[in-house]
């Protein structure tokens, strides 16, 4: 025997559909933190890392840049920046695609906030 959903059902089926889409939607932008702010502890980080970077060319070199940028971080309100720079520290003693890879995200997650790409 077949039962076939009243419109009654198939309503309130769609409300909590809707409802549980909603909510996950929320969930996940809630785990993506956003730009955030560009503090003077995120700005110096991301100089740092900048100015640094060209000359990152062994694994010591980049760990010992990654290890500037984190102390810079560690400071700063901007999570993003923060966990690109723990991301760069992690990478910095692996292969070069992984720290170049790394080092994109974490430039991207500089200009996202707003720090300068050049001086003037």
């Amino acid at each position: 025997m077949k039962v076939k959903p009243n419109k009654r059902q198939l309503v309130i089926g769609g409300g909590v559909l809707l409802v549980v889409l909603a909510g996950l939607a929320i969930g996940r932008s809630a785990q993506e933190p956003g730009p955030g702010t560009l503090d003077d502890a995120a700005a110096r980080a991301c100089t740092a890392f900048a100015e640094g970077q060209r000359n990152a060319d062994s694994k010591q070199a980049r760990l010992a840049l990654a290890d500037e940028v984190g102390k810079w971080s560690a400071d700063s309100d901007n999570d993003r920046i923060a966990e690109r720079a723990v991301a760069i520290g992690r990478s910095a003693n692996g292969t070069s695609t992984a720290w170049k890879a790394d080092a994109t995200a974490f430039t991207q997650a500089c200009r996202d906030a707003g720090w300068p790409t050049s001086k003037s």
